[in-house]
């Protein structure tokens, strides 16, 4: 752990703070936490760019990420839903047409005519995603006051754990050059840059196992 990370941690431990898988009944307060967490995030900014409309699509945003990612038992949530983590287990992180098909309704009323330009970043993101067997951070966000306390670590390693244990890489995209350092922290290296078209670099980053 670097010394950063142990500062950081400092108020998570000083609340007796852990990390859960996350149930059904967590899904509405996770989704209302992530849309405030990721409200100035440069990605859903593009995608969002009404300010306006930006606030009341994301809790509905987030609900359908639940949705998808949910059924595979591997979101994560502190105890008090300080901080959150939407991850997807390997081969599980394709965006099938199929799935866009069966949600169309919710997926159209998110982005409406903007809809064939966010299927074209996402797939602009999945032809550079690695196809090596991996546990992929789609999402982890925090309350904004309680960011740099250190829930977000809990939260994170809770998963880890698991890909450590299962000896599995994790990789995950950046879409803020400044959270780089604190991803380098868990173990995770940048690998590439994917620049979106009119909108933000997003950055590859890679965390091998450390038990292989």
């Amino acid at each position: 752990m670097s010394a950063i990370e142990s500062a950081q941690t400092e108020s998570a431990r000083n609340s007796n703070t852990v990390a859960r898988r996350a149930t059904a009944s967590d899904a509405e307060p996770m989704a209302q936490m992530l849309a405030r967490a990721f409200h100035d995030d440069p990605l859903v900014m593009h995608f969002f760019s009404d300010e306006s409309a930006r606030a009341a699509k994301l809790p509905k945003f987030f609900r359908l990420l639940l949705k998808l990612g949910m059924p595979f038992g591997a979101c994560d949530v502190t105890s008090g839903c300080e901080a959150a983590t939407v991850w997807l287990p390997p081969g599980k992180w394709h965006i099938s047409f199929w799935k866009y098909i069966a949600n169309g309704p919710a997926f159209l009323g998110l982005f409406g005519a903007d809809a064939l330009r966010v299927m074209s970043v996402v797939d602009q993101m999945e032809k550079v995603h690695p196809r090596e067997r991996h546990w992929y951070l789609q999402s982890i966000g925090t309350e904004p006051d309680k960011q740099g306390k250190g829930f977000g670590g809990v939260v994170m390693r809770h998963q880890l754990a698991v890909a450590d244990e299962q000896r599995l890489p994790a990789y995950l995209e950046s879409s803020k050059e400044k959270n780089i350092p604190i991803y380098a922290s868990f173990g995770f290296e940048v690998t590439g840059e994917i620049r979106i078209k009119n909108g933000p670099v997003m950055y590859s980053m890679w965390r091998k196992s450390p038990l292989v």
